[in-house]
């Protein structure tokens, strides 16, 4: 094999194939020679489920499976319903992403796809080193999603993991409301955590029911297993269901200041920060960022999140992390004081300086002042 390529893309996931994707898209390979080096291989498994919010159609808007234009927020005192528009809370399942973007890629004819791991990479000059299954590569331009494995000792910044684990059930009788989704109850133990479930209904009997927790803290399978089929029990159904689907992970969601690149050397996905920090949401923010790269090419990427967005999530974390506020507090307040797209544009990175005031003088403003000081002082 050639070991010289213009471009190299390093890990095959959701980051990888997005870019490869944006910059065919944007006609940039036409004349490329590129490489996509990961160990699993080609992707068309349904592994991972990615829900988002957006006020226009995106780039993947005809792999959308389903869509919603309510949604419900919930604690033990409050039961909130949310009217989105002009946004739409979607769903894109991995198998469909995975099947239409490979597609593409094949079609361009400019993808050379590599089964290894790439090591040993290096950043010098006017080209990108690595290493890959006992032979040496020279590159271009390189995009590495390959994970930096962060623990909170090790940063000064806010950092807790959001870890999950979600069934897709399957009910025997009508339950659910699919015009509606729960994107985030609070009704189950905290354990002086953050921990709600969401609930994403495609049919009166079938939903994707997920539990996710805001701690460093992570438990055993069958503890999120437990913590699923009680929170089912109490507030869906007592009757008899079947688990279609699991799907398990974690989400490092911290302020860190992940480098951007290092010479020709770009770092993408949560290696390049894309996840939010606040609230760990990452598809429609890393679509963002990897379509205007692709547009700018071979400019450098820009950041996923503004400077500005950062502050605003290590506060909200540094409240989490220490427990000066409980997460549903914080959440349950926030929808039931602001209009719910003003908040929605909030957590997207779309909203203006005024609209964020507005959303700062709804909190607990003495704890989010301090938090906020303590933070931008770090």
């Amino acid at each position: 094999m050639n070991t010289d390529f213009d471009i190299a893309v390093l890990g095959g996931g959701l980051a990888g194939l997005s870019l490869l994707y944006h910059l065919i898209e944007a006609g940039k390979l036409a004349d490329k020679k590129v490489l996509l080096v990961d160990p699993a291989g080609r992707k068309n498994k349904y592994d991972r489920t990615w829900s988002f919010w957006e006020a226009e159609p995106g780039p993947f808007e005809s792999l959308v499976h389903h869509r919603w234009d309510t949604v419900t927020v919930h604690d033990n005192e409050r039961d909130l319903i949310c009217e989105l528009a002009p946004y739409q809370y979607k769903l894109i399942r991995s198998s469909d992403f995975y099947a239409h973007v490979n597609k593409v890629i094949d079609a361009a004819g400019v993808v050379t796809r590599l089964t290894d791991r790439a090591e040993n990479i290096t950043s010098a000059e006017e080209f990108v080193h690595f290493t890959s299954g006992g032979q040496s590569y020279r590159v271009t331009h390189a995009y590495s999603s390959l994970p930096l494995h962060l623990r909170p000792r090790q940063i000064k910044q806010p950092y807790l993991d959001q870890h999950f684990k979600g069934w897709i059930i399957k009910t025997e009788e009508p339950v659910f409301d699919p015009a509606v989704a729960a994107l985030m109850d609070f009704r189950t133990p905290q354990h002086d955590e953050t921990r709600f479930l969401y609930v994403l209904p495609t049919s009166s009997t079938e939903a994707l029911v997920e539990v996710a927790i805001f701690s460093n803290n992570h438990l055993t399978s069958e503890a999120y297993d437990e913590i699923l089929s009680q929170y089912i029990a109490a507030h869906w159904t007592e009757g008899a269901y079947t688990v279609k689907h699991v799907e398990q992970g974690n989400i490092p969601m911290t302020t860190y200041p992940f480098p951007t690149s290092e010479g020709n050397l770009t770092y993408i996905g949560l290696r390049g920060g894309a996840a939010r920090p606040s609230t760990g949401y990452t598809f429609y923010g890393m679509q963002r960022q990897l379509g205007a790269l692709a547009k700018s090419f071979p400019s450098r990427a820009p950041k996923p999140w503004r400077r500005r967005d950062l502050y605003y999530d290590a506060t909200i974390l540094g409240l989490l992390q220490h427990n000066r506020l409980r997460g549903d507090q914080i959440f349950l307040d926030l929808f039931s004081a602001n209009p719910t797209p003003r908040l929605l544009a909030f957590l997207n990175g779309e909203s203006d300086f005024t609209e964020e005031l507005a959303i700062m003088s709804t909190t607990n403003i003495r704890e989010f002042g301090k938090s906020f000081v303590l933070e931008a002082l770090r």
